[in-house]
């Protein structure tokens, strides 16, 4: 697993091979987000690791890169 940070150019890339997880809170995810997209709360995601495939590339999507990084760095720590 490795953690890197891409622009919206490379996300638009990668849609229909990876799945995204949108960590901000589930208000900030119900006024928009990505289409496709989870909504797991930074905070709750490691209460979800069982719906999380690890053969799966993932994004990991907030608002300022704070809280995915966070979220990014635990599930790495996770395995």
């Amino acid at each position: 697993m490795f953690i890197k940070e891409i622009t919206g150019s490379d996300l638009e890339e990668s849609l229909g091979q990876i799945k995204i997880i949108d960590v901000r809170t589930t208000h900030e995810y119900n006024m928009g987000h990505i289409e496709g997209a989870i909504n797991i709360p930074y905070d709750e995601i490691l209460d979800h690791l069982d719906e999380i495939d690890k053969d799966v590339p993932y994004i990991i999507h907030c608002r300022t890169n704070q809280r995915s990084q966070y979220a990014a760095v635990s599930l790495m720590h996770a395995g």
